[in-house]
């Protein structure tokens, strides 16, 4: 059983869902239960909510029981509410697109390809837009979908 324990927590690692402050989760659900794992952050998110919905804690006493603060609790109930359970999943950390050009810029380089080489480009891009990127740069973000 510990085989089976150790590659679950490895998938949550893996997937982003594993509960690094796991010690300070204290409810009692969460004690000695082959079911309940405080190291399943998802787990732990849902079952704080369902305490203050159904079981009507109070939000600051099953904040301190499932290890979160009170700004974390209505973070979460945010996203629940918005998303369902899919919203208790941990999102993505860091930048969510390009910092370097815009979509215009990419569009406009788009344009550019069947006539420019990448140098070219990368030159007009200065010149007339006032981006300043590499060619690698370039390439990546011609590389990627329109659609993503």
């Amino acid at each position: 059983m510990a085989g089976a324990y150790t590659s679950k927590q490895d998938e949550m690692r893996n997937n982003g869902s594993f509960n690094h402050r796991a010690a300070k989760v204290n409810a009692k659900i969460f004690k000695n239960s082959p079911f309940f794992d405080a190291h399943d952050l998802m787990q732990v998110k849902y079952e704080m909510l369902r305490a203050v919905e159904k079981d009507k804690r109070e939000v600051t006493s099953a904040c301190a029981e499932f290890g979160f603060s009170r700004v974390s609790f209505y973070q979460i109930k945010k996203e629940y509410d918005e998303s369902g359970i899919a919203g208790l999943m941990p999102k993505k950390r860091g930048p969510k697109g390009s910092r370097k050009i815009s979509a215009s810029d990419v569009e406009f380089a788009r344009s550019l390809v069947d006539t420019h080489t990448k140098a070219q480009i990368v030159s007009r891009l200065k010149e007339e837009r006032g981006v300043e990127i590499s060619k690698r740069t370039l390439e990546r973000q011609l590389s990627v979908k329109k659609n993503s």
